[in-house]
Parts: C-alpha cells; sequence; structure tokens
C-alpha cells in the first residue's frame, strides 16, 4: 500500500494498480487512457519490487510516464487548451482526458445542471473521489521515497494562471469532492466537453469527424458595410434557431465579393455568448449530412452547417442529395440545425438550353433544376454595388484601418483598381485599401 501526501496535510491511502483498475462508474474509460494505464504499472512496479529504484521494469515504466508527459504537453498549442489547466502538468493532462471522456455524466451536465437530487448523485460523488486522489497524487514524495534523482516534471506549472479557472482548481487543492463534482457539472454545462470546449466552429474531415477550428475568424457584422437588410434578418432567423429551435434553412446568392461568406462568419461573433455551433461542409461532403445530424440531433446546442459557393454542374446528380436533406425526407431533420449556404448563382444547379430541348417535358426539367433553391426558407440576395456605393465602402474601409489619403486621390485610385478587377464588391473595396494602407506604411518607413 502507498501512503500519499496531498495539499492541506491530507493523507489519502489506497492502492492502485495495473491489476486492479481504478473503480470509476461514470469514467470508467480513464482507465483505459496511457497516461492513467502507465500510471498504475509505475505503482504495480513500485510495489512489486522491494529496492523499486534498481528495477528496470519500475524505471522503463516511470520514464515511460514521463515521456507520455512531456509529449502532451509540447504537442498542445496554447491556443488549444480549453479546459482548466489545473495547477501542474500531471493535472492539466489528467483533466485533458476528463473533458474529452464522453459519458452518461458528461451528456447530462452538457444539457442542466447537476443536484444532489439526482438517482446516482453518490455514484458521480465516489467518482469524484478517486479522480481527486489521481489529481492529487504527490509526486514530490512518491519521486523522493523512491531516490529518483531526475528533475520532476509532474509538478510543473506548465500554463499561466490566467488559464487555470480558480473555482475549478480550488475545489481540487482543497480535496473537497463535493465541490469539485458540482463545479465539474457546472463547468461542462456552460462551456461543454470534448470537441464542443470552448469552440464554436468546426470543420469535418473525410470521414465525417469533427475538427475544431483554432483560429477562427474574427469579423463582425460591423465590419461589412452595407447589406444593412440582409444582416438584419439572418440574425432574426439565427436567433430563432438559438432561442426557440425555429428559424429556416437560409441560401445567401448573389454576385460575388459582395460579404456573403463574410455575413455568415460573422454571425459566430454576434452570437459569441450563446451556444451556437458553426460547422463548415465543403462541396464534396454533402453525403456526410445524414450522418452528422444523427450526431448532433441529441446534443443541446442550436448548429449552423455552412456550405460555401454551393453550385452543382449539369451533370452532377449531388444536388439531390441536399435535396433530401432540406426538405423530402421522411425522417425529420434535428430540430436545432440549419443549413447556410452561399452561392453566386441565382439558381444552384446549372441549366442548358439543350436539355430543354431534349426532354420529352421541357417543364418537368425546369422545375426539377429550380427546386433546390426553393428549399431554402429564407433567400437573400446580394447585389454589386454601384460606383458611388462602392466608392462609399472605400471611404469607410480606409477611415477604419487608419489610411490616410486626400479624398480625391483615393477616389480615383478605386476607380483605377475596380477597373482592373472583374467588378467593384465590398471584396475589391477591402483589396484596395489594405493595399494601400500597405503602400502607406513602406513610405512611412523609408521616410524615417
Amino acid at each position: 500500500m502507498i501512503k500519499r501526501t496531498v495539499p492541506m496535510n491530507t493523507i489519502i491511502e489506497e492502492t492502485f494498480t495495473s491489476a486492479t483498475p481504478l473503480r470509476l462508474v461514470f469514467f470508467r474509460k480513464m482507465n483505459d487512457t496511457p497516461i492513467v494505464k502507465n500510471f498504475l504499472q509505475v505503482l504495480e512496479a513500485s510495489e512489486n519490487n522491494p529496492d523499486a529504484s534498481a528495477s528496470q521494469d519500475f524505471l522503463d515504466a516511470y520514464y515511460q510516464l514521463n515521456a507520455l508527459l512531456i509529449k502532451g504537453a509540447m504537442e498542445s498549442k496554447p491556443s488549444s487548451h480549453m479546459h482548466p489547466a489545473g495547477g501542474s502538468l500531471w493535472q492539466y493532462m489528467i483533466l485533458k482526458h476528463l473533458f474529452n471522456d464522453e459519458n452518461p455524466f458528461s451528456l447530462f451536465c452538457e444539457s442542466q445542471l447537476l443536484t444532489k437530487a439526482h438517482p446516482f448523485y453518490q455514484s458521480m460523488l465516489e467518482d469524484a473521489s478517486i479522480l481527486l486522489q489521481i489529481l492529487n497524487f504527490s509526486w514530490d514524495a512518491f519521486i523522493q521515497n523512491h531516490g529518483i534523482r531526475t528533475e520532476n516534471i509532474f509538478s510543473k506549472a506548465i500554463y499561466p494562471e490566467a488559464a487555470i479557472e480558480a473555482s475549478f482548481n480550488a475545489a481540487i487543492r482543497n480535496n473537497e469532492p463535493e465541490l469539485f463534482l458540482n463545479t465539474l457539472s457546472g463547468y461542462i454545462y456552460n462551456h461543454g466537453f470534448g470537441i464542443f470546449l470552448n469552440h464554436a466552429s468546426f470543420k469535418l474531415n473525410n470521414h465525417g469527424q469533427l475538427l475544431p477550428i483554432i483560429n477562427e475568424s474574427m469579423q463582425t457584422m460591423d465590419d461589412l458595410i452595407g447589406n444593412t437588410l440582409q444582416k438584419k434578418e439572418i440574425i432574426q432567423n439565427t436567433k430563432a434557431l438559438i432561442d426557440y429551435n425555429q428559424g429556416l434553412n437560409v441560401l445567401l446568392q448573389g454576385s460575388m465579393g459582395t460579404g456573403k461568406s463574410s455575413t455568415v462568419r460573422a454571425l459566430l461573433h454576434t452570437f459569441s455568448d450563446t451556444r451556437l455551433k458553426m460547422i463548415e461542409i465543403k462541396r464534396d461532403q454533402l453525403g456526410l449530412i445524414p450522418q452528422l445530424f444523427k450526431q448532433l440531433e441529441h446534443r443541446p446546442y442550436p448548429c449552423i452547417l455552412f456550405i460555401d459557393d454551393l453550385t452543382f454542374e449539369t451533370r452532377d446528380q449531388d444536388y439531390k442529395i441536399l435535396k433530401g436533406v432540406l426538405e423530402g425526407s421522411l425522417e425529420a431533420n434535428p430540430k436545432n440545425v440549419r443549413i447556410y449556404a452561399t452561392s453566386n448563382r441565382r439558381h444552384l444547379v446549372e441549366e442548358r438550353f439543350s436539355e430543354r430541348q431534349d426532354a420529352v417535358n421541357a417543364r418537368e426539367v425546369l422545375e426539377e433544376k429550380l427546386s433546390l433553391s426553393s428549399r431554402f426558407g429564407l433567400i437573400l440576395t446580394y447585389s454589386t454595388p454601384n460606383q458611388k456605393e462602392y466608392l462609399s465602402i472605400v471611404h469607410e474601409l480606409a477611415q477604419s484601418i487608419g489610411l490616410t489619403m486626400n479624398p480625391e486621390e483615393l477616389d480615383a485610385r478605386a476607380i483605377a483598381w475596380g477597373g482592373r478587377h472583374i467588378n467593384t464588391s465590398g471584396r475589391t473595396a477591402e483589396q484596395l485599401v489594405r493595399y494601400l494602407f500597405a503602400e502607406q506604411k513602406q513610405v512611412q518607413s523609408v521616410s524615417q
């Protein structure tokens, strides 16, 4: 039996061995994580060898655990440690596994706060006690007792205090199972867990697995000049989805560079204080949407599936997949999921005149092609700004970025720039202003 000293001079006596896994119920899968398995092997080797420091089995297990922790720490980007970091490297890595464990407890807390009235509250509390014993394991005492002379990496504080949730860390430090359990429950309820922990935007790999987008677009609705009505309607529609699981599927159509995609992305900033999630779907991933529906339908998050630049060629039959997804399937779509798509075409499926001539019933062919667009409940149209509107956008962007230039000269440069591009859109205006701003910085640098 190994005695371990934890903060506040509390003595915890417990036998952990690889032959006897941790008696966890809700967090049972923690036993299968490489770090916990190796931790148990270290303890077993130390118990089975009177002089553990001279045992090759013990040293192999101990330094393998060191290697696992260092690997985990060096592979974790500062922007991706989204859980309460914990006071040490050991606590950080255990908490990382804890917040990635999808189990009945975490799924319950994701949707509602835990109370003592829950029928399995006592079992949850017992899990919390075991987890605290692991988190508070005294590596200083263990290393000293076994005469290990290498650096104690387990107790290293690798993240600043700002990254540590004060109440969460206090529950661990004070070894209070009930406080720990309720703090854990509240954190999951407010911030999510697993893939959804403090992330709002995602993409799909080719197997349909969700991957968080770490470097999210920081564009806001105020950054987008013009299209006031369109922005108002999409915000209202999204609010209905968030508040009541209502709202419509949305198609943003119109000229290129007019702000369709930026409008959708800016919703993340507009609703940053909500549980809204946005998942980017590539054109060739449409067949994964039904599978994605299954993943999302029982989760407590309003979700937008964002399909950018959606078009189909004449012989492309994938549009039928999207038609069935939007409406037309016997199985109802999840109430918490909507599809927002953008397209430069008025009609999403290319139509050729020859099809009308070759078809027995040309009207049916036309209706088949047009029916996809009509299945979006809300259609927002974006038009190319005229010259006056284009110049107005240029001047507003120039002011916001800090570009100082004579207004007449700015107009002349903007008109010339627009003539070199396909259209005078908001994107064209933004590209011009960024170009002129870099030019201004270069001139200022030379003059200094």
